[in-house]
């Protein structure tokens, strides 16, 4: 994983070994475990159900979508602690005292707290 990659693929990374659902621009849904992904956003799939635009299904031991014909990934709810958002948070707590710290203010969250 390179250094310089976006919060959605560091977490897209983390989802690794779990069950994810992928939509794609042509509208056809694949849902199965993922294998790997790449700084691009392609992924690698095993165990897929694959739903077309006509809402056939068909189960593929395998599939290698990529990154730039996915519309949106739809990962586990469990993701939502993962470390990647716990240091956003931290960086966006550091960015709001900075900036108070310019306008002579004290922090939004220390305000809202008070109030």
């Amino acid at each position: 994983m390179s250094s310089n990659v976006g919060v959605p693929v560091k977490l897209l990374f983390e989802a690794e070994g779990m069950k994810i659902t992928v939509e794609m621009k042509n509208g056809e849904i694949y849902r199965g475990l993922l294998l790997g992904a790449e700084d691009t956003m392609n992924v690698s799939l095993s165990e897929v159900l694959r739903t077309s635009k006509t809402g056939q299904i068909s189960k593929l031991s395998s599939m290698y979508l990529r990154g730039n014909s996915i519309r949106f990934i739809v990962l586990p709810n469990l993701l939502k602690s993962a470390p990647v958002f716990q240091k956003v948070a931290v960086q966006k707590r550091k960015m709001e005292a900075a900036v108070a710290a310019r306008k002579g203010g004290e922090p939004a969250a220390k305000k809202r707290k008070r109030e």
